[in-house]
Formats: C-alpha cells, structure tokens, sequence
C-alpha cells in the first residue's frame, strides 16, 4: 500500500457519513409539527371565539347569526385575556320595519367577553347598512318600479300612472333620527306638480340591531349606504 493510499485510509482522514445529518433533519420536522399544530390550535381557537361571539350577537337583532371575523395573531393570546381589539361583522337580510336591510358590515373595536362568552361588550361599531333598490321600491306603493344611481343623494326610475308615465329623478336625505325621505325633484314625460305627492314617500329606520345609531347615508350601485355606529354595545345571552 502506498503512502498516498495509507494517507487517505486513516479514520480521521475518511470523509464525514451523512448519518451525522439525520439528527438535524429529524429535529427541523419536531419544529415544523409543533409549529403546525400551535397554528393549528390557534385557527381553532379563532374559530370557536368567532361562533361564540356570532351567537350571542345574534340574539341582539339580527334574524340569522352573523358572520364575525376576529383579527390578530397569534389569536390564543386574546383568547386567555378574553379581549378581542379588531373585528369585523357582517350581518345579511336583517329584518326593519316594512323593509329588509340586505346588508349590515361593521368594523367592531374592543370586543370584550367574559370567561361563559355568554356577556360582553363592543366598544365602537362602525359600518354601513344597505338598502337595496327593490325594498325601497316596495315602500314606494309604486307597482314596476326600478330605481337605480343617478347621483351621490338621487336615485332614478320609470313610473306608469296609466295616464301618465316617464322617469322620475328622486333626492334621498336623511329627516330626524331615523326617516330617509325620497323626494322627487323633476320628471320626464309628464308634469311633477300634478302628482308630487304621490310619489313623495318616507322610509322608517328604526330599531336597528344592537341600538346601532343612523348617522348619514348616501347612493352606491347597490341601493342606499347608510353609515351606522354604535358604541359601548352591551350583548348577554
């Protein structure tokens, strides 16, 4: 054997086995399970205060359960303190007087429950309920008619008396705490003087769930936004 052989035969001179690889690997999987069921934990957490608080909501108004979404991570941390500082709701067909909201989103602050999560409160909501163009259509009294945008506080739509028809351009405001009025401001087709009223009309906003409070409103494509708020909102099963 010769001296260059020999050399390269010498244990410490033999390269180094993969073998010595395996504990790292096997330690960087320990780290990413425990991290995958930490997370895992974490999202059941969210979704179970989530419900909780969908629930006991629910009971303040709203004729189906909402759909709330807690923000925050890492979520378990506000699950032990019970203290929730964003989320958001969302609430669908909400019931109000003669007509349905079709839409309430709320961006909640301060979300406090107790350790049952059967009381607690929201500290500030604010959001928008939607009106859309059908339901104020039916408070109209007016058969066939569709209303769509024609303006940040205006809305349009075809009107047919039977000796009389044409579009109508109405102005939506807002009249004391919870009245929307819908005045019409001018017509086609036919002179406005002779049937104003007729087709002058009040919406009632009244009542809305969680004492939420309307504040202004506005036009979108979808029907009529109305900004609601609310604040120190007290919920108990």
């Amino acid at each position: 054997m010769s001296a260059h052989e020999s050399e390269w035969t010498r244990p410490d001179r033999l390269p180094p086995r993969r073998r010595r690889r395996r504990p790292l690997i096997v330690a960087l999987v320990i780290v990413l399970v425990v991290l995958g069921l930490l997370f895992a934990l974490d999202r059941f957490a969210a979704a179970y205060a989530e419900s909780r608080i969908a629930g006991e909501i629910q009971k303040e108004g709203f004729g189906t359960r909402p759909d709330v979404t807690i923000h925050g991570f890492p979520f378990v941390t506000q699950v032990l303190s019970r203290h929730f500082p964003h989320a958001h709701m969302t609430a669908r067909n909400v019931g109000e007087g003669p007509i349905t909201i079709s839409r309430i989103d709320g961006d909640v602050r301060d979300v406090r429950i107790d350790s049952s999560f059967r009381k607690g409160t929201l500290g500030s909501v604010d959001g928008t309920a939607t009106i859309g163009f059908g339901e104020l259509a039916k408070v109209s009294d007016q058969p066939g008619l569709k209303f769509s945008a024609a303006g940040p506080d205006k809305v349009k739509g075809d009107v047919d008396f039977g000796i009389a028809s044409g579009t109508v351009i109405w102005q939506v405001t807002k009249i004391g705490q919870n009245q929307i009025r819908v005045h019409p401001l001018s017509a086609e087709g036919f002179d406005l003087s002779d049937l104003d009223e007729d087709l002058d009309f009040t919406v009632p906003v009244g009542g809305l769930p969680l004492g939420l409070t309307f504040q202004s409103l506005s036009v979108s494509s979808k029907g009529l936004a109305l900004r609601v708020t609310g604040s120190h909102i007290a919920f108990s099963g």
